[in-house]
């Protein structure tokens, strides 16, 4: 059904960001609901999406990341140029974002620009995978190779948190005060220094049954 006050459906902005927060809100309706066009919203839907896209693909990306930054390099990590192939897509997948998201703006898709963003995050969840830096710490003789990881993927997360920042801007805010950051180029920086903090998430997972029942008892 349609929202309308006669049938008591009605969702308002405050009720929810009490609930969820802003950027969670925020996050919803640009990336979820078409602009100009009608969208579903359930509170069910604005659970999932912020347990699978901003507290797994990204708050979780960020806090293991800043985490594996602090284990292995006391948080100072610098582009020690030990490269592979596998880095090579995530620099031109993050080089190529800028242009990404102007393009769907310009069309005014916002949902597909901030799609866009997260496809950068999900590549480097994927680097991680594949470059497997717990094993990289294994052996003293891999230090540089290991540094460059996470340079790379520290850099890849600095360009999507600026790339959030008209999206979520508290959360693109708080990327790069959690990553030390004040520098807001758009591409990707090879010659850039990290001295990061320690990682606090940025989005707490839902229990799906708790939340409902909490919203139930504010006759939500």
């Amino acid at each position: 059904d349609k929202m309308s006050k006669c049938k008591g459906n009605i969702m308002y902005a405050d009720d929810l960001v009490r609930l969820f927060g802003v950027d969670a809100i925020r996050y919803y309706l640009l990336h979820e609901i078409p602009f100009s066009n009608d969208g579903v919203i359930t509170y069910e839907l604005i659970i999932e999406k912020i347990n699978s896209d901003l507290a797994n693909i990204l708050g979780n990306l960020v806090q293991r990341t800043i985490s594996m930054a602090n284990k292995y390099f006391n948080g100072s990590v610098m582009n020690k140029r030990v490269n592979d192939d596998v880095d090579d897509a995530l620099v031109s997948m993050v080089n190529s974002l800028s242009d990404n998201v102007s393009l769907r703006m310009d069309k005014l898709e916002i949902g597909n620009a901030i799609s866009a963003i997260f496809d950068v995050l999900r590549l480097c969840n994927k680097y991680i995978d594949d470059t497997m830096p717990w094993v990289l710490a294994k052996d003293s003789l891999n230090s540089d190779r290991l540094e460059t990881v996470l340079y790379n993927l520290l850099e890849a997360i600095r360009v999507c948190a600026v790339q959030l920042l008209p999206f979520l801007p508290s959360t693109g805010k708080e990327m790069l005060r959690q990553l030390g950051q004040s520098r807001e180029e758009f591409g990707f920086i090879t010659d850039n220094s990290y001295s990061v903090l320690l990682p606090t998430p940025l989005f707490q997972r839902i229990d799906m049954a708790l939340k409902l029942e909490e919203i139930k008892s504010y006759g939500l």
